[in-house]
């Protein structure tokens, strides 16, 4: 059997984390068994669906890297499909169409709170065959009196839900569009789709797709319904616990890797590995090692996350995503490497960099302004001897800028600290011998002696 799966979100908002989960399980498990994989936007909520909120859904999943090979397909344009397919469920009196009014609908439901019963719709035009004219209907489900609708899940096994705890659900709306179950399970059998994976929410879904997928005379996919993503407090994942749409971990400085890393690790173990490139998880991953229990999402361990994949990232590539230009004369592969150490994101990392960036102006800063006469004073005799031994390599820098402590009786704080600001901006940088290696020989003479011209005048 040829794997396809499907990842389908509702363009009502940003992509929210667990969102995003599933899609990475659904690419991991296509890559893994050379499947193909499908977007399709189910967006029949009209009133809540927006073209902004598809866009960023769209550019969220490219920029995660997460392909597909299918798509996107918008539900909206295939309203005819779902109007024929109902319309052939009546003839075959499988639906039928119900012109109950919302005013009537709200009476009963009135009528079951008061009798704190839970309102479920009495199936008052099942079998009617009148067909008022200028009313407005809806389409419902003949669902099957007394029957066992059976399923199976991968994570939770053979499941078998009772009809008579389901309506007569509706399929098609009054204005014309389908509802979810019934577009999803329609689409799923019609795109070919093998394998559902999807949140744990989707469960009380399931029974009414089976029986769509039943009444159609198609084959069940295979489902699997993963845990959800809670919050430290156990409660609901939400805003207040850090999860903030895929635009804003862009923003904060988060690789992309970092996010499929640490989404994939919540629900999904290979063992004690925590930390893994894309293909690891693509080889290793296994539906049979999902968890059912619901998992924890850390901000702080996100952060952790991303701050090893950084370290493992390649400097090119990183030079590339950042856009970094360098200035001529410095060494690029140490001053990148000088910086991945310390920095949890992107943004932290780049802005280590600017002191050796072309955009960089961190030297004419206030903290260079700062500097005092005996700053000054020290730095006048530590150019003389910079530019007359010009050391170029680590042990040589290091060599001449000990002898000089040395020889001049001063502590290391004295002459590194204002040397640091001055080349950097910052007092929190790479070391001062890796600055020093970083920058170069003529840039640091060059800074070194425009501070002095400036503090001359």
């Amino acid at each position: 059997m040829n794997v396809k799966v499907r990842f389908a979100p509702s363009p009502t908002g940003s992509l929210h984390l667990g969102a995003v989960r599933t899609a990475i399980f659904n690419y991991l498990f296509a890559k893994k068994n050379n499947g193909k994989i499908l977007v399709r936007i189910e967006d029949t909520d009209k009133e809540r669906s927006s073209n902004e909120s598809l866009i960023e859904i769209l550019e969220s999943l490219r920029w995660l890297g997460l392909d597909w090979d299918e798509g996107p397909i918008k539900q909206s344009n295939r309203l005819e499909i779902y109007k024929a397919a109902a319309d052939k469920l009546i003839d075959e009196d499988l639906a039928y169409r119900c012109y109950m009014t919302q005013e009537e609908v709200n009476l009963l439901k009135d009528k079951a709170k008061a009798e704190n019963k839970v309102y479920k719709y009495p199936n008052t035009w099942r079998e009617k065959k009148e067909n008022p004219n200028g009313r407005d209907f809806v389409i419902r489900f003949k669902t099957p009196y007394q029957t066992k609708i059976n399923f199976n899940d991968t994570l939770r096994g053979n499941i078998t839900i009772d009809s008579s705890t389901l309506d007569d659900f509706i399929i098609i709306k009054s204005d014309g569009f389908p509802t979810y179950n019934f577009a999803s399970a329609l689409d799923d059998a019609e795109m070919g789709i093998t394998n559902i994976i999807r949140g744990e929410d989707h469960l009380s879904n399931t029974p009414k797709q089976v029986l769509i997928f039943n009444s159609i005379k198609k084959k069940l996919p295979n489902f699997t319904h993963v845990s959800m993503i809670l919050g430290k407090d156990k409660t609901k994942l939400s805003k207040r616990h850090g999860a903030e749409s895929i635009n804003s971990f862009k923003e904060k400085g988060y690789l992309p890797i970092s996010i499929i890393n640490y989404l994939a690790r919540l629900g999904w173990a290979y063992g004690d590995q925590e930390i893994f490139t894309l293909n690891e998880m693509i080889s290793n991953f296994s539906l049979d090692n999902l968890s059912k229990s619901p998992a924890v999402f850390d901000s702080e361990k996100l952060s952790w996350v991303n701050n090893i994949q950084i370290k493992n990232y390649p400097n090119s590539e990183l030079k590339e995503r950042l856009k970094l230009e360098f200035i001529d004369g410095v060494d690029e592969e140490l001053a990148i490497n000088a910086v991945k150490e310390k920095n949890k994101d992107l943004n932290e990392l780049q802005k280590s960099l600017n002191f050796c960036l072309l955009t960089n102006e961190s030297y004419e800063n206030e903290l260079i302004n700062e500097l005092d006469n005996q700053a000054v004073s020290e730095l006048k005799k530590f150019i003389i001897v910079w530019e007359e031994k010009k050391p170029k390599e680590i042990e040589e820098i290091k060599e001449v800028f000990t002898n000089y402590l040395n020889e001049n009786e001063i502590k290391m704080k004295s002459l590194a600290l204002p040397l640091r600001i001055l080349l950097t901006g910052t007092k929190s940088s790479p070391g001062i011998f890796e600055i020093l290696k970083i920058l170069g020989h003529e840039i640091v003479i060059e800074r070194i002696k425009k501070f002095i011209k400036n503090n001359e005048k």
